[in-house]
């Protein structure tokens, strides 16, 4: 049986603290290493880490036991039952998987950014395909009709029984984006979220502070590294915005010598868990061709990741090879 976290000795600030990241049992603590992961993400004494930190690794080893689908093959059955082994699914863009070290794992937060006319949407809906095939539940998002149910219902036509599988919410405004995003810990059923362009209700709400909008990116911040820690994937796609940066990295304004505009996902990384998602480019270099490049998580030392793919109708293929 999973172990409520309010269970342990742990100091009531503490648990203040993990209730507002959006964590109330041990398993949705598996996903962290170390204890000193636990203190760096969560600003907790390294005590009460170390406390959590040994709960979880005893929960894992002794806990409940696993709770497979009937459906699933031998093969699958094998390769779940090694602890920590996640599933992998491919976005059919060989240079995205690449980076992603092989595809979108269980649990995985991913950002797909682009001007318009970047077949963003198409990985996206790649993603889903990957999903659906697997026999698992999607709930696509749609934030600014970019694609509609019969587009996803003509992209996942060959797969049996897909559309028992596929929900679909169209998005209207912030207000309505913000109640989905309080609902989304409901959805137990659902494996992947797909989100499509998530930047456009705030680019409508013209009149949101910056308060305001920082506030609303903490309450998505949580609810994704919540799901995040029950295995639920997150693939959102979000359009580029120019912002005037600094020689030195920094924000910079028009008035701030030496800043360039540089062309960014239009929200930023704050709604993002840290150290949980992956932040990638998609861009167009010529009619069939393109490139995507990582732009977070970046590993010191070892220059930008990027790689250029071809385009031949729906199909991505990988330059590099």
């Amino acid at each position: 049986m999973n172990k409520a976290l309010n269970s342990l000795p742990i100091p009531p600030s503490t648990l203040s603290a993990l209730a507002k990241a959006g964590y109330e049992t041990l398993d949705d603590l598996s996903h962290y290493d170390s204890a000193n992961q636990l203190t760096d993400a969560l600003k907790i004494p390294l005590e009460a880490s170390h406390t959590l930190h040994n709960s979880s690794q005893k929960h894992s080893t002794f806990g409940s036991p696993s709770t497979l689908p009937l459906t699933q093959s031998a093969a699958a059955l094998i390769g779940s039952s090694k602890l920590g082994l996640k599933k992998t699914f491919t976005t059919h863009c060989p240079p995205v998987d690449s980076i992603l070290n092989g595809g979108m794992q269980e649990g995985q937060i991913l950002e797909l950014s682009g001007p318009p006319g970047s077949p963003k949407e198409l990985i996206l809906l790649n993603t889903v395909l990957s999903f659906v095939e697997a026999g698992n539940h999607v709930l696509f998002v749609d934030c600014q009709d970019m694609c509609d149910i019969h587009l996803i219902d003509e992209h996942t036509k060959n797969v049996l029984g897909a559309h028992k599988l596929v929900s679909y919410i169209k998005i209207h405004n912030l207000t309505e984006f913000m109640l989905f995003i309080h609902d989304m810990p409901s959805y137990s059923n659902t494996s992947l979220f797909a989100i499509s362009c998530i930047s456009f209700p705030f680019q409508c709400a013209m009149n949101l502070s910056s308060s305001a909008k920082s506030s609303l990116f903490e309450k998505i911040k949580n609810t994704f590294s919540r799901l995040a820690s029950r295995n639920t994937s997150i693939v959102v796609t979000s359009q580029l915005a120019t912002k005037l940066i600094n020689t030195d990295g920094s924000t910079g304004t028009f008035d701030t010598i030496g800043a360039k505009g540089v062309l960014l996902p239009q929200l930023g990384p704050a709604y993002l868990p840290s150290g949980k998602a992956f932040r990638i480019l998609v861009a167009l270099s010529g009619p069939s061709r393109g490139f995507v490049r990582l732009l977070a998580p970046l590993n010191p030392g070892k220059g930008t990741k990027e790689k250029s793919f071809e385009m031949r109708g729906r199909t991505f293929q990988d330059m590099e090879v």
